[in-house]
Order: structure tokens, then C-alpha cells, then sequence
């Protein structure tokens, strides 16, 4: 099935109806922290109720392998069953930890996302000095849980962690195992942009604002980071504790050589029929497919703006992005038959696979073209439709290569979607490279592209999708279906 302006434009009007509801007790002047108290325990993102948007003030903690692409690669330099299975046994072992900061910690757990991990301190309520200070003692309590992981499993994995603190809007949506919650705002977005700033080395770094909140001076705009003084990382480890991170980080090493058995298999098309609830270590999907990121550029500073311009301007914002984000996937899975992984803040990752039998890089190249070339379509229906989006734009990026899809950590409700080929992370790369609104391939994806896909698509314009039909003759194009219906309008046709 291909896009459909009708089609789309229904589905973006029911979208907005279905937009979560801003809590009228909602008070930017207060900075009032109206999470609930249940939030703070055993899968604490699960506590946010659907269909409400929350302000939530807190410190937002990222923590990023940095070396994620070496191991993930092979002694040969490629991505192979072996690989992929050293890569996921690490992941489960390094979830696992991440799981424990629930424990009664006071620190919620947002997200997983390949070898991105998130949360947030919230308390003390209030108190954004010390939830700064309890965000840093816990970066830095998981740094050296994670050098105990990784040398328990031979593995060099090294770490770098982010930390802002501020206020972000957060909502819910989905459900089971395909439930996703968002923090939109700033603190979130700056703190795993520090996270992924690898020329700077591991350890745990602060964002300029986060720092001035921890030494009580007035922020400098100019300055985008510093990381944690060995001083300040000494006086904290004895004031906090974190008793579950070092059970959990035992339990873990002790269990090293039990690892879980993962058995890779080829799902059945489309992918949009693959069920999480289906996947376990046992069960992991593996083959070829496209990654692809469609990022909302702007959208930070557009949230930020809404928070500062007060109630309305939050709805509009909450709308706004609901409409966005569920549109987005309405495309990726009908129109295209694609599977999302997550939505990650206002960004939506996705994987779209052809070839039952065996693989088909070229076709699946030229599909993912395509459903980026019909999310821009939709994209710009929101902005017209929607008030108030018009500053906007959408960037995609996309890579080619062998992908491993499964749920990993803790067993039942609290394991994690995993996708986990390096396509994933060069894909996320080639989204963060574009500057406003565009689309990149990576180098293996423009590789297998055909001729009229680099023709077109390498200049970085992202095309809406009646253009794109045209440029690379789709059966949908209108000028395909005039020659079709009209063999007079050929070029070579005898008159």
C-alpha cells in the first residue's frame, strides 16, 4: 500500500482528537513536580498514566558506550551471528544493572535504546542541587558497575555519562510491549547530546547548566559541558550508597557464565506483523533490513517555548507532537509495512525489511526511500493541519545492514526492545548529521540503492512523496499512470 493524501489526512485528524490531555492543575509559575508517588518504584515508567501530558522537573541522567561500534563488529571488521550475540549478551547483563536504579532509589528509569540508557532523578522534590548531586553519584555509581560488567565478560566496553537538569514535558503512549514514555524539552535532549560527545572521553560530564545549578552560580551559554571533578565524585560516594546497583552489578558478574541462549530466526513478512510479546533470547529475529530515524528538528526549542508561554501553548505543543509522532507511524507500518522499535523523544525509529527468502537490500532500500519520502508528505499535512507547527521540519536518515530484533533484561514486563546492528547506530548518525530538515543514507545503504535513488536522494533534499514518485517511477506516479492509460504520451510513441 502507498500514501495517500485522503488516507493520511483522516488519520491526522483522529489523531489530534486522540492527543493526550494536559493536567489543568499544571503550574509553570510553581514548577510544580505532579508525578505521582507510585512513579517512584518497580517499573516507574509504566506508572504514567496514558493520555496525560505531565511536567515533570528533574535531573536527566544519559549514560552511552562509546565503543558500541567496535564490538559489535567481529575480529574480521563484520557484523556476524557471533558478534551479535556477544553484543546482546552484554546489553542484557548491562540492562539488568540499569534496571536496579528503580530499586527504591528515588531515580525513574525512562529508556533503553541500543547503547543509550535514560533516566531521571526527581527527588528531592524541589530540590534541583541535590537532585543534580544524586544524578552525578549515580552516573557515577553505574560507571564502575559497568567496568565490573564488562571485565566479568571480557568485553572493553567503555562509558561516558550526560547529565542536565530542568523541566520537560512527559506523556505515554502504546501499550504492552510497545509502550514508550517521551521527556520532551531540554534537559533531556542537551544531557544525551553530552552523553554521544565521545571526543571529550569517558567519565560523567555536566552540562554547563547542570553545573552552575551544582555550584550555585548563574549558567554561561557559551559553555556546553565540563565532566565531574575526581573531588566532587569522592564526596558523593559517601553520601549516597546505592545498595541495589551493587546487588544487581554481583548477581550479574556471578551469572556471567550463564548466559542467555540467543537463537537467531527470519521472521515472516511484513515486519509490521512481528509481535515483541513473540520476542526472547530464544527466539531473536535477524536479517537484513533498513534502520531509519525520522528526527522532528526544532521541536526542542519549540516545547521550550511552549513551557515558557504557559498553558495553551502546552496544548498546542502536546497536540503538535502526538499528531506527529503517531502519524509518523501510521506511515511506517500501513502504508509501508515497517516495524517501529521506539519512539525516542520526538523522534521515531524504525526498521522495514523485502525478501522473504533472501534478502533484498536494493528493495529495501528504495521502500525506505519511499516511506521517507510519504513521512514528509504527512509531516507537512500535520504543519498545515495542526496550528502552530509551521517552524518545524523533519530529518531522516536511514542505513542498510544485518539487524538483531528481540526483548532483553529482566524476563516478562520488564524486558527491553533491542535492536541492535550497527545500521541502527550509523542510521541515528546520519539523522544527528543533518542540518534543518533532510535525509542521509549511510555508505551501505547508498551502496545497495538503485541508480535513481542516488540520482535523487544524495543531494540530502528529502522529497515529498508525489515528487518522489515521479523521480523514481513508482507505479503511483501520476505521469507512470498517464503513459500507462495513454500509450500517445510516450516520448517514443509513434503519432
Amino acid at each position: 500500500m502507498a500514501w495517500d493524501k485522503q488516507r493520511a489526512t483522516a488519520r491526522i485528524k483522529q489523531h489530534m482528537v486522540r492527543a493526550p490531555k494536559v493536567d489543568p492543575k499544571l503550574s509553570l509559575l510553581e514548577h510544580r513536580n505532579i508525578m505521582k508517588a507510585e512513579a517512584l518504584q518497580k517499573s516507574a515508567t509504566k506508572s504514567f498514566p496514558n493520555g496525560v501530558a505531565l511536567l515533570v522537573e528533574g535531573a536527566h541522567l544519559y549514560g552511552q558506550m562509546m565503543n558500541f561500534n567496535e564490538i559489535v563488529l567481529d575480529q574480521d571488521r563484520t557484523e556476524t551471528e557471533a558478534s551479535h550475540r556477544r553484543i546482546l549478551t552484554f546489553l542484557n547483563a548491562y540492562y539488568q544493572v540499569w534496571d536496579s536504579i528503580v530499586d527504591g532509589e528515588d531515580a525513574i528509569r525512562v529508556d533503553f535504546h541500543g547503547p543509550r540508557l535514560h533516566a531521571i532523578v526527581v527527588e528531592p522534590k524541589g530540590k534541583p542541587q541535590e537532585q543534580v548531586r544524586k544524578a552525578v553519584a549515580l552516573a557515577d555509581k553505574l560507571n564502575e558497575a559497568m567496568r565490573q560488567i564488562a571485565a566479568a565478560y571480557n568485553i572493553p566496553a567503555t562509558f561516558r555519562f550526560g547529565i542536565d537538569h530542568g523541566n520537560c514535558l512527559a506523556m505515554t503512549a502504546g501499550r504492552s510491549h510497545d509502550t514508550d514514555t517521551l521527556f520532551l524539552g531540554r534537559p533531556a535532549n542537551h544531557a544525551a547530546k553530552l552523553a554521544a560527545k565521545e571526543k571529550d572521553g569517558p567519565g560523567v560530564h555536566l552540562t554547563d547548566h547542570a553545573d552552575s545549578i551544582l555550584n550555585d552560580r548563574p549558567s554561561d551559554p557559551w559553555k556546553t559541558g565540563v565532566a565531574a571533578p575526581q573531588r566532587l565524585l569522592e564526596e558523593l560516594r559517601k553520601s549516597f550508597t546505592f545498595t541495589s546497583i551493587d546487588a544487581a552489578t554481583q548477581k550479574v558478574v556471578q551469572a556471567a557464565l550463564q548466559r542467555p541462549n540467543f537463537t537467531f530466526v527470519r521472521p515472516t513478512l511484513p515486519l509490521s506483523s512481528v509481535d515483541f510479546d513473540d520476542l526472547v533470547p530464544s527466539r531473536t529475529i535477524r536479517r537484513g533490513m533498513v534502520s531509519l530515524f525520522a528526527d522532528i528538528d526544532g521541536y526542542t526549542k519549540f516545547v521550550d517555548n511552549a513551557m515558557r508561554e504557559g498553558i495553551e501553548a502546552i496544548r498546542r505543543a502536546v497536540v503538535g507532537i502526538h499528531t506527529i509522532r503517531e502519524e509518523l507511524n501510521d506511515v511506517l507500518k500501513e502504508d509501508f509495512k515497517g516495524k517501529r522499535v521506539r519512539f525516542i523523544g520526538d523522534c521515531i525509529h524504525g526498521l522495514m525489511a523485502e525478501g522473504q527468502e533472501k534478502d533484498d537490500p536494493k528493495g529495501t532500500v528504495q521502500d525506505a526511500v519511499e516511506c521517507a519520502t510519504a513521512m514528509k508528505s504527512s509531516f507537512k499535512l500535520c504543519t498545515t493541519i495542526v496550528e502552530g507547527l509551521a517552524p518545524l521540519d523533519l530529518a531522516i536518515g536511514i542505513e542498510y545492514g544485518p539487524i538483531p530484533l528481540t526483548r532483553i533484561g529482566h524476563p516478562g514486563e520488564e524486558s527491553i526492545r533491542c535492536a541492535a546492528g550497527l545500521a541502527v547506530v550509523v542510521s541515528e548518525l546520519q539523522q544527528q548529521g543533518i542540518e534543518g530538515g533532510g535525509f542521509s543514507m549511510g555508505p551501505e545503504a547508498h551502496r545497495h540503492a538503485n541508480d535513481n535513488v542516488r540520482k535523487y536522494f544524495s543531494s540530502g533534499v528529502l522529497h515529498e512523496y508525489p515528487v518522489a514518485a515521479n523521480l523514481l517511477g513508482l507505479p503511483t506516479s501520476p505521469v507512470v499512470k498517464i503513459v500507462s492509460e495513454q500509450p500517445s504520451a510516450r516520448s517514443y510513441s509513434d503519432r
